[in-house]
């Protein structure tokens, strides 16, 4: 088991709490350093910083999990990838009842191959079948998590 963490900070400044006019605006810290920018998926006059939101980052880490695998199994089966670009879209919407949730994230690679064996859509689709299996994110979610078109 491994655990895994991460540092959220807000902070009011000079701004009226009780008007609901507050920024959303906060900084996400992993370890290594990196910082990142958060804030709400509503379009809120006080969010004017370019910023990921919770929705966003649940999206591309599930396509970068899967993506993290798919490449690990195609270097086992002796494939070279050279480009893996996906443009995950998740959807939120009501469950039975009623309450919002993501369901259904859809991921949408392209990989460009090298190397003396080019993966054939069998091989393709039994990677990402085995990535799938392995992704713990996208294991995790209450919703579907499939390879679109």
């Amino acid at each position: 088991m491994s655990t895994h963490t991460a540092s959220i900070l807000w902070q009011r400044g000079d701004a009226v709490f009780s008007d609901g006019k507050y920024a959303r605006t906060h900084q996400a810290s992993f370890d290594g350093g990196v910082e990142i920018a958060v804030t709400t998926a509503l379009p809120l006059p006080s969010n004017t910083v370019p910023a990921a939101d919770p929705e966003e980052m649940v999206v591309a880490a599930t396509a970068s999990c899967h993506m993290m695998f798919f490449l690990a199994f195609a270097k086992q089966a002796g494939f070279i990838v050279d480009t893996y670009r996906d443009t995950p879209v998740g959807t939120l919407g009501k469950d039975d009842a009623g309450v919002e949730r993501f369901v259904e994230v859809v991921l949408n690679p392209k990989i460009s191959w090298s190397g003396d064996v080019i993966p054939g859509a069998a091989d393709i689709d039994l990677l990402h079948h085995k990535a799938h299996k392995a992704c713990y994110i996208g294991n995790s979610l209450a919703c579907p998590v499939r390879i679109g078109a």
